[in-house]
């Protein structure tokens, strides 16, 4: 009976804060959440080819691509057992990129750090709009930890 004293009123007490949200929780949420940039600089179609290209190769599991004036820089990330054959795919994206692109210089990598840093001038160009200066200074970057040796 001393039981009951106290699980009825926890009852009661429970129905009547879950009863007071009445739906307008959901619409609190959607109202906080926004989208953090409002301008986005689109890929240009070169780049989603050799995106779509990148990933149409099996091991691969994603990719990115950016198009600098000279090259055509491609990164990918590979599926997790294809690791150990990692050069053999990177000469089986490089080919289908070169047969696609053979006017282009096509620079090809599954090195993260190469991927991130592509990412990082994708962003920073969408929102800080780089100079041209700038944009090269970090494909240069780019080019060094290419040819860096761990």
């Amino acid at each position: 009976m001393k039981v009951m004293k106290y699980v009825i009123p926890f009852v009661l007490l429970v129905s009547m804060l879950s009863a007071c949200g009445g739906g307008e929780v959901q619409e609190r949420v959607e109202d906080t959440v926004s989208p953090t940039s409002t301008k986005q600089k689109e890929k240009t179609e070169k780049e989603n080819r050799a995106e779509e290209i990148a990933k149409d190769v099996s091991e691969v599991k994603d990719a990115i691509a950016y198009d600098a004036e000279d090259e055509l820089l491609v990164a990918f990330h590979l599926k997790q057992f294809q690791k150990f054959f990692t050069e053999k795919v990177e000469k089986k994206v490089k080919k289908a990129l070169e047969k696609e692109f053979p006017d282009e210089k096509v620079v090809v990598s599954h090195d993260l750090k190469i991927r991130l840093e592509i990412e990082r001038l994708r962003k920073d160009i969408e929102e800080k709009n780089l100079s041209d200066k700038e944009i090269k200074k970090r494909i240069k970057k780019i080019d060094d930890l290419r040819k860096e040796k761990a």
